[in-house]
């Protein structure tokens, strides 16, 4: 071979090897203008060093999904109240709407040194891009808060097993559509197995009742009586509605109110009288009567927002909240009350009939406290005769409730006076919570009923 001849075969190789690298450099556009937006962003943002298109066009990719997902997040759904059910040992999270299943995904819980809590939660906070303010300031996406004191249902990674601080972390597309479909207030249930609602009816359940119009008692003078309007009401039964952009703790119990600054006894007002008045006048109007069930029950209509009921075996009381605050309070009469109840969550759906008095509800009932778990050492021999000692653990995980939901409402007797008032206020979407715990500390202001059962 000549040199010449060695020469040009070396053109040829470095045209050739030019050549190759403007078909491939030609084909990877042409696989980069055919792939998705957010695509394009990430290899345009990786290969070639754009690092600010990558985030300019993963965020305009970022808000089309959202407005996508906002129309229809899982397509076209019965109209109803969500539910929302964890189970820990699947590593799944179950959506139902109206009682009837939606959609499914993986999700990841808590690690076993910091698990996520087991109970009766709801949506109390959300917030499209939050930080924690706990973990360093990690990046919380599409947060739905279930407690103030740092659980939340987020985007997140390493799906499918437990990995997280305790938040249940989704898969990015599954966080908006969800995101985009639930409102505050929404029902979340976490246990260890797959729970599943079911279609139930009892003649304990509430039913829905107009108020009866109110006629005015005749007076001795013709005077008319002023009627209190709910709104006059309320500035007595309302608690101070709570900011979505605070975040507040789980209040203390309240302690007695002290008497206002204003109010004068009738000793005081006889002692402070002018010289010369007459000590027998009129005095000062007499404090107004504590409001009665009925007096909050035309309160709570007022709202249009539905009540949730709280019925503790601990306490033998029956809670009301509404718009995440106290409504009222009553003692209750449980039979049996050394007896475990379980817990269980009873949702109105819908009116049944024309006449909206009958509802149709569903119930699930959690998982009764796990029995005590029992250590024991057994001696057995190896093949070679030798003792070996083995401890041994047994104890049942998730054993059943104690009670069916049909023997839980039969032990319960609430007042009639009660019973009247909660029928003027229970619409669909109302729930009633049965449980053997007491008010914890997971409710308090800014909050729905939070039961925690683990």
């Amino acid at each position: 071979m000549t040199a010449g001849a060695g020469r040009g075969n070396k053109r040829s190789r470095r045209a050739g090897g030019r050549a190759g690298s403007a078909v491939a450099i030609l084909a990877s556009l042409a696989v980069t203008a055919t792939a998705s937006p957010a695509a394009a962003a990430y290899w345009y943002g990786g290969y070639f060093g754009g690092g600010h298109k990558h985030r300019t066009a993963h965020k305009a990719h970022e808000e089309k999904t959202v407005d996508r997902a906002g129309k229809e997040p899982f397509g076209d759904i019965r109209k109803g109240p969500l539910q929302i059910f964890i189970s820990i040992n699947q590593q799944k999270l179950h959506l139902y709407s109206d009682g009837v299943h939606v959609a499914d995904t993986s999700i990841a819980t808590g690690v076993p040194s910091l698990p996520t809590p087991l109970g009766v939660f709801s949506v109390i906070q959300k917030q499209v891009f939050h930080r924690s303010n706990i973990y360093s300031n990690a990046p919380m996406p599409y947060m739905q808060r279930i407690t103030w004191s740092g659980v939340a249902m987020h985007e997140g990674e390493s799906i499918g097993h437990r990995a997280s601080h305790g938040c249940i972390r989704m898969p990015h597309d599954f966080a908006v559509r969800l995101y985009r479909l639930t409102k505050l207030n929404a029902r979340v249930i976490i246990a260890n197995a797959e729970l599943k609602p079911a279609d139930f009816a009892d003649p304990h359940l509430f039913v829905h009742k107009e108020a009866p119009p109110e006629i005015a008692a005749p007076v001795a003078n013709a005077v008319e009586p002023v009627v209190a309007k709910p709104a006059e009401l309320a500035v007595h039964a309302e608690a101070p509605v709570q900011s979505d952009v605070v975040t507040p703790q789980a209040a203390a119990p309240a302690a007695p109110a002290a008497p206002a600054a204003s109010a004068i006894t009738p000793d005081q007002k006889t002692q402070s009288a002018a010289p010369g008045t007459d000590a027998g006048a009129p005095a000062a109007l007499a404090p107004a009567p504590p409001a009665t069930p009925a007096d909050l029950a035309k309160v709570a209509v007022a709202k249009t927002t539905p009540i949730s009921i709280f019925v503790s075996r601990k306490r033998q009381r029956l809670y009301i909240r509404q718009d995440f605050a106290p409504l009222f309070d009553v003692p209750v009469t449980i039979a049996q009350p050394e007896t475990p109840l379980g817990t269980h969550v009873f949702t109105a759906l819908e009116f049944i009939g024309p006449e909206h008095t009958v509802f149709r509800w569903n119930v699930v009932s959690l998982p009764g406290e796990p029995p005590k778990r029992v250590h024991h050492v057994e001696e057995r021999h190896d093949r070679y005769g030798r003792v070996r000692r083995h401890e041994i653990e047994e104890g049942a995980s998730d054993p059943s409730p104690p009670q069916t939901p049909a023997q839980v409402l039969a032990r319960i007797e609430i007042p009639p006076e009660v019973i009247d008032a909660i029928a003027q206020m229970i619409k669909p979407g109302v729930s009633l919570i049965v449980s053997d715990q007491g008010l914890g500390d997971e409710t308090g202001e800014g909050t729905d009923f939070v039961v925690v059962t683990r």
